[in-house]
């Protein structure tokens, strides 16, 4: 196996080409992705998958950073997707996938399952093409990526019971013109908190519903809680022993109502499709 690779110097002029490169930016000079594997023989190998090119995913400050030890980018592919996959990239219900706004081709999504990483002298030498024209489309893709990187791993008994229950649930309602579907509309995320912890057996779990802003409202708190306390009874529900229900079980609040404490100690559950942005 290779030493790690020494600290590549830049030369002035691809540092100024680099400076032109920002999160979200792409190239399609790379056609191919390395994918490690174990080999028929039991040892590490790597194959390249065929791609349209890569998009990079690293933040902008860290792409002009050019000190030692700040050598490489993160890249993911772009692939072809099929159908429904493209669909549920532009709905935001998958966080598997990312779209360009600036998309070189039709049914193209960027795979977020596959990341990599290239030398920024040899990012320096590729063509870069604009994936965002707008700093709130490049913004909508950085929370696309801190959603499929950052999102909190709920224990599995509560993510395989309560937690995929109220997701299943909202997932299928929002978009319907239903009292449910009222409901799921009218809210900015679900977060789930524990007391005092997610490791402590016996933690007293609750869920925090918080609300949208007031003119974007389609239901009452009155309407919300009956949704929510309805899913609470459904067998799916499925609630561990280990387990507390917090009484109230359900919080309708809304963001100023509740205290920095207890939205930095309480969690996401993945529900960012409810509140996709408002002037897409």
């Amino acid at each position: 196996m290779n030493d790690i690779l020494p600290h590549i110097t830049l030369s002035e002029e691809e540092k100024d080409t680099l400076r032109t490169w920002r999160q979200g930016d792409y190239t399609l000079d790379a056609r191919e992705f390395p994918i490690m594997f174990v080999n028929e023989h039991g040892s590490l190998d790597v194959a390249w998958e065929d791609v349209e090119g890569w998009v990079v995913l690293t933040q902008t400050c860290d792409i002009v950073n050019f000190v030692e030890g700040r050598d490489h980018v993160a890249v993911a592919p772009i692939v072809e997707a099929k159908p429904g996959l493209v669909q549920a990239v532009a709905r935001g219900t998958t966080p598997a996938a990312a779209q360009l706004e600036n998309s070189p081709g039709e049914n193209l999504v960027i795979d977020l399952t596959k990341l990599g990483v290239v030398q920024k002298k040899a990012l320096a030498g590729m063509r870069r093409a604009v994936g965002f024209n707008s700093d709130q489309m490049r913004c909508t893709f950085a929370q696309t990526l801190e959603r499929r990187y950052g999102r909190f791993a709920f224990p599995d008994s509560l993510s395989d019971g309560p937690v995929m229950a109220i997701r299943n649930q909202s997932k299928d309602k929002h978009k319907k013109n239903s009292d449910s579907g009222r409901v799921y509309r009218s809210l900015r995320c679900i977060r789930v908190s524990a007391s005092p912890d997610f490791d402590t057996r016996g933690a007293q779990i609750q869920f925090l519903a918080v609300l949208d802003e007031e003119a974007r409202l389609e239901a009452t708190t009155a309407e919300i809680k009956k949704e929510l306390d309805g899913v609470a009874a459904s067998p799916k529900f499925n609630w561990p022993e280990e387990f507390d229900r917090a009484v109230p079980l359900f919080r309708v609040v809304t963001p100023d109502s509740i205290s920095a404490r207890e939205w930095f100690t309480s969690h996401q559950i993945d529900l960012d499709f409810l509140s996709p942005p408002k002037d897409l």
